[in-house]
């Protein structure tokens, strides 16, 4: 079909001549694949370029580099400059001696299953793009400013989370640019705001048929995004955008990015999609901002291993819950209820008697990227937040709690700043407790024991013999909400 230039054209190439790197994105339909290219205006005599070895928010090692093929380079005059490659299978080396502009092109297949996730997917109508699986970097330029322009076939549209810029796309860097996902072709848009600030809602379906109630999703979506930015006073973007797949691949799930998501999931009616909705939006907060000091700058080579992927993922999981409940869309006994079976799933592990939460973070890059074996950190973590949330209400007389905690975390460690060191958690953990959380904190994290689940009494719970979380049958169920405050709805700009 024919394709028309969307958004750039050479001759705007002076409005965003700030950037040092000029990429062009071009889904090719005909070919099920999308071509780029890559502009390095000052090259030095030999330049590097790599595919990414791992998607940030995915914990495993990944293939983009067999999805690739035609690199080639050529110098400003249109000669085809020497490539070396095979040594690194996900490493292409070019020279350029003469130091002018090179421009380097490739093909990256798009068969990611279903409607893409964590790679590139192309088909008739639609294609969508996950930055780190089409996006070569020069490691010697990780930090420099980037320009993008998209060329469309005709009649699409795209979707991205990226900053515009007079004809373009900008990002400050490579970091920046592979983590906001493209999405072209023909899809259902839908908007809202929070507080002023923009939301996007992006629905794509493989037969362009629609099952779920777009306007009712949509209005969910706008009241699940709202006790977040409340909990924060404010958001870490100036957009978002939430990429619905209405078709299920190889991954039923969402991957967080900066500013957007994207989720994989049945074209059911409803979605039911409210805890992974919240959990990756709040990943916008807890792993994008308040991060362990590897996740970011990353290195896109080898495993960043960190021993705190439990509190990236599984206290975001926690927020996951709790600020569905605070939407006024839960009840109490929902919330109790996906808490108790997170107990049960965790009693159930065998592997937990084996390692530590430390450990399942840690080693997950060996282990399938949720933990190893049947220990998830996001199923500990959860309930290590829980715990702490409870200790940290008992220590204050339910004058602080974990929001205290994220609160002071996200000042300290958002970025610009530098993430948090392997002990950062507990030391905010203590400041806010005013207290020493430490043998705690080492029993969960560190240890094989069993969670102390005795910390959560002062909540009105108790366990059963099956550590099934039950209301405390001998008190009201009213004075739940007075006990420290944990399951007050106040502030909450949901409702």
């Amino acid at each position: 079909m024919p394709f028309r230039r969307a958004l750039l054209t050479l001759a705007l190439l002076p409005a965003i001549a700030a950037a040092d790197l000029h990429y062009t994105l071009a889904p090719e339909p005909q070919h099920k694949s999308v071509r780029v290219t890559i502009v390095v205006e000052k090259p030095n005599a030999t330049e590097t370029f790599r595919i990414p070895a791992w998607c940030p928010g995915f914990y495993f090692l990944l293939n983009y580099e067999k999805k690739i093929s035609d690199f080639k380079a050529v110098d400003g005059a249109g000669k085809e400059l020497a490539v070396e490659h095979g040594f690194d299978p996900r490493q292409w080396t070019v020279k350029d001696p003469s130091k002018k502009p090179i421009t380097i092109s490739y093909r990256v297949l798009g068969d990611d299953p279903g409607l893409g996730f964590f790679g590139t997917s192309v088909i008739a109508h639609t294609a969508f793009v996950n930055g780190p699986s089409a996006f070569m970097y020069d490691p010697e330029r990780l930090t420099e400013p980037v320009s993008l322009k998209v060329t469309l076939p005709d009649r699409w549209d795209i979707a991205t989370s990226m900053d515009s810029a007079p004809g373009g796309y900008k990002a400050s860097g490579y970091d920046e640019l592979a983590d906001h996902p493209i999405q072209m072709g023909h899809f259902e848009r839908r908007k809202f705001e929070i507080k002023r600030v923009p939301f996007e809602v992006i629905f794509v379906s493989k037969d362009q048929q629609y099952r779920p109630n777009l306007t009712d999703e949509t209005e969910r979506l706008r009241r699940l995004s709202a006790p977040a930015i409340e909990l924060f006073g404010g958001a870490p973007f100036k957009r978002y955008v939430y990429i619905f797949h209405l078709a299920v691949g190889d991954f039923n799930g969402g991957l967080e990015h900066r500013a957007s998501n994207t989720q994989a999931i049945n074209n059911t009616r409803p979605l039911g999609i409210d805890e992974l909705a919240t959990h990756e939006y709040f990943h916008a907060w807890n792993v994008k901002n308040i991060r362990p000091k590897v996740l970011g700058p990353f290195d896109y080579t080898r495993p960043n291993r960190t021993s705190n992927l439990w509190f990236a993922e599984g206290v975001t999981d926690y927020y996951a819950y709790l600020t569905a409940y605070r939407t006024g869309l839960h009840d109490a006994n929902w919330l109790m209820r996906s808490i108790s079976g997170q107990i049960r799933d965790l009693q159930r592990s065998k592997v937990r008697l084996q390692k530590t939460l430390a450990q399942s973070s840690s080693e997950t890059w060996e282990n399938g990227g949720f933990g190893i074996g049947d220990l998830s950190y996001y199923t500990k973590g959860l309930l290590v937040g829980w715990i702490f949330d409870a200790a940290i209400r008992g220590a204050t007389n339910g004058q602080k709690s974990l929001d205290d905690v994220m609160r002071l975390m996200y000042a300290r460690y958002r970025l610009p700043q530098v993430g948090y060191a392997e002990d950062g958690i507990l030391n905010a953990i203590n400041e806010v407790g005013g207290t020493d959380f430490t043998e705690l904190y080492h029993r969960m994290v560190d240890s094989t024991d069993d969670l102390p689940y005795e910390q959560v009494r002062q909540m009105g719970l108790v366990l059963d013999p099956d550590l099934n979380a039950v209301f405390d049958v001998s008190a009201d169920t009213k004075a739940v909400k007075l006990r420290n405050g944990w399951l007050s709805r106040a502030g909450s700009v949901g409702q």
